[in-house]
């Protein structure tokens, strides 16, 4: 076999490099390997106040932030035994849905480079960053910024939206759906799309799915115990593998899929197994979640509370589990005596995804073997969590 690398996988979150085993121009094996630093933040909460824990964990990533910030609110409140109003519920489901469309309407940006014809390829990305900019408001509206939501915490939220803001957005709504189906319609359109898409429309796969739910994640739907995470370097046990700074999780002890087909197969009846499917999944995701955000606007009360009062730290463990864009994404923590942070342990969607992408790509061409790692949009930065020493 012909090995071919491409040391920097363009159009991804996070730096990466691809090594493909080929043979007469079919991919035989892939090897991913994210190369990205490590950034330690679960060792930087350690010995801190759970509120500030949530703000740090939130800037692991630009593109996950308030999926994290949801997660470890979770873990803490599962802790401690505190569950926030139902306004500070809805209010954080609906930051999650925003955070789950703006990290879409970017990997579609990323992958029309493999999907769409060039001639019809500038006019969409202009479509998807006004789309982005438009959800994006709604975030800085909701949660006090467009990234990294300050106003997302233990207990709920730190500050309801005024009602002028609220009337502002419901209606901005109906633009922001027609906006959305503008762009759909050109996503999904096979006359303006490329050979790559084609072929990914013909290779079937049909892992085991992980999702604990459609819109917000549900820890009762999960066994945590049955977690595995591994270094990847112990995963796969060559010389460039040893340059890996990420791990690969195993549920159950099988390699398993995360994120918008997992989704859709367990919740929605998506039963599409070709890798094309998963593009089709993530277009049904976002329809889904602004139809939810429509709801949730409609549902929150004003006059009602959005945090719980009088939060006491304490010992405990915890588990928070949220759907994150990329799949399901489980937070562990443990608190001290005095409510400060033990110890912190983040399982995030790419782990699981990595061993799911090579895979996908035997049997491919090179092309479009490169396409599918930007089809499953792995979020490099999250899954940085191994330093290899150098030493006996």
């Amino acid at each position: 076999m012909k090995a071919s690398t491409i040391d920097k996988v363009c159009r991804i979150a996070g730096e990466a490099k691809l090594i493909l085993y080929e043979d007469d121009g079919e991919v035989k094996k892939a090897s991913f390997i994210a190369t990205a630093p490590v950034r330690g933040f679960e060792k930087m909460v350690v010995g801190k106040n759970p509120l500030f824990a949530v703000e740090a964990v939130m800037r692991i990533c630009g593109l996950c932030h308030a999926s994290h910030g949801i997660a470890a609110s979770e873990a803490i409140e599962n802790a401690i035994g505190v569950v926030p109003p139902r306004n500070g519920l809805l209010l954080r489901e609906a930051l999650g849905l925003i955070n789950r469309v703006q990290s879409h309407l970017l990997q579609f940006i990323m992958i029309t480079g493999d999907l769409i014809r060039e001639e019809e390829r500038k006019q969409l990305m202009l479509k998807l960053i006004d789309l982005h900019g438009e959800i994006s408001n709604y975030l800085l509206k909701l949660g006090g910024a467009a990234t990294h939501p300050p106003n997302l915490t233990v207990g709920g939220m730190l500050k309801a939206p005024k009602e002028s803001t609220m009337d502002r957005l419901k209606g901005r709504f109906k633009v922001l759906l027609e906006k959305w189906e503008e762009a759909k319609e050109k996503l999904i359109d096979e006359d303006v799309q490329t050979d790559i898409a084609a072929e990914l429309r013909e290779h079937e796969m049909k892992p085991p799915f992980l999702a604990t739910g459609i819109f917000y994640g549900d820890v009762y739907n999960l066994l945590p115990d049955g977690i595995e995470v591994i270094p990847y370097y112990d995963f796969r046990d060559d010389e460039e593998a040893r340059l890996s700074t990420t791990m690969v999780a195993f549920y159950m002890g099988k390699s398993v899929e995360a994120g918008p087909r997992a989704r859709m197969h367990v919740y929605r009846r998506f039963r599409d197994s070709s890798l094309y499917g998963l593009h089709l999944a993530r277009v049904e995701d976002v329809r889904l979640a602004l139809h939810r955000l429509g709801e949730i606007l409609d549902w929150i009360k004003l006059s009602e509370p959005f945090r719980t009062k009088r939060i006491m730290f304490g010992p405990g463990k915890g588990v928070g589990v949220y759907e994150a864009p990329r799949g399901t994404l489980i937070h562990f923590v443990e608190l001290g005596e005095e409510g400060r942070v033990l110890s912190s342990r983040i399982v995030v969607p790419t782990m699981f995804n990595i061993p799911i992408m090579e895979e996908a790509a035997v049997g491919l061409s090179p092309r479009a073997a490169e396409a599918v790692m930007r089809l499953y949009d792995p979020c490099i930065p999250c899954t940085t969590h191994v330093v290899r020493g150098e030493g006996p």
